[in-house]
This record gives structure tokens, sequence and C-alpha cells, in this order.
């Protein structure tokens, strides 16, 4: 059995659209009786045609897009480690989310991203919900055109600065 939508890598999530296959007639049935059992296999007018447009005919704007995706990428890690060199960011697998571990800054990312939106206005997710040693990380969504990102790094270089000297 394999899961997949279009959602995130085609920008439509709004669609609530999603593709389940399953080879094997036995299991086919259950998980129809299941999805059918709450109304959840229900698609809104747009979700089927735009589903098979995205796998059918976007693979070269996917292939645009995760370029962008990965010089926005690059453009984050620079700019934030040459300012911060103790920041140090996981490597990706297959996101557009940056995973920036400020353990060296502060051990409380919650404190920090609220400190960095009072004192610029950029919202950034504490990682503290995700459990773990979350509390040691942001998440930086940087799926966004550069100039947005630009502006993002100039106001958080100017937050951690401002937060290291108090």
């Amino acid at each position: 059995m394999t899961c997949l939508a279009p959602s995130k890598a085609f920008n439509i999530a709004g669609l609530q659209t999603s593709v389940i296959s399953v080879p094997n007639e036995a299991l086919r049935k259950r998980v129809n009786r299941g999805i059918n059992t709450d109304e959840v296999a229900e698609p809104n007018s747009f979700a089927i045609q735009a589903t098979e447009a995205a796998f059918n005919e976007a693979g070269q704007w996917l292939d645009e897009l995760n370029e962008y995706l990965a010089k926005n990428r690059a453009y984050l890690i620079e700019q934030v480690t040459t300012a911060f060199p103790k920041i140090k960011i996981v490597p990706a697998k297959a996101t557009y989310l940056a995973w920036l571990d400020c353990s060296a800054i502060s051990q409380n990312t919650t404190a920090l991203c609220a400190f960095i939106r009072q004192k610029t206005g950029l919202i950034l997710s504490d990682g503290d919900i995700f459990g773990g040693n979350g509390k040691l990380f942001i998440r930086w969504n940087y799926a966004c055109p550069l100039e947005v990102l630009v502006d993002g790094v100039e106001r958080f270089k100017k937050a951690v600065k401002e937060y290291k000297e108090q």
C-alpha cells in the first residue's frame, strides 16, 4: 500500500486530496470500506483534476521549484552560520523547513522566538512543540520569495544579536 498527496509539493493543500494505491485486492476492499465509513473519500470539485495535473504535467515546475528552494536554503545557511557560527543547521531531508540548533544561543527557543517576534515581527516556530530536545531548535520555513527570506534573515540576525547581549 502506498499513500501520497500532491498537497505540499504542488502547493494545493487546500484541496485536501491524496491518493492511496493498494495492489492487494483484499486489502484494497478493507481500505475502501475504512475511508468511506466516515466519508473522507469525497474530493471537492477541483481535487481530482488538480491532482492529475500536478502528477502528470507539473514535473518541470516542481524541478524549478526545488532548485529555487535549494538556493533559498543555501542562502539561509550561509547567512545564519556566518553571523552565528555556533548555530548549526540540520541537513535537509526532502523538506523546505530548516532546523536551526540554537542550543549555543538559548536553552529555550520558545523564549527566543518570542523575543525575535517582539523585537522584529519575524515569526519562527520554536521546536518545543515537537518534543524531545526540540526546545533547542527553531524551525524555519524557507519556501518563500527570496526577498522575503532576505528580510527575515536580516531581522533574525538583528534580534539574535540583541538577545545575546541581554
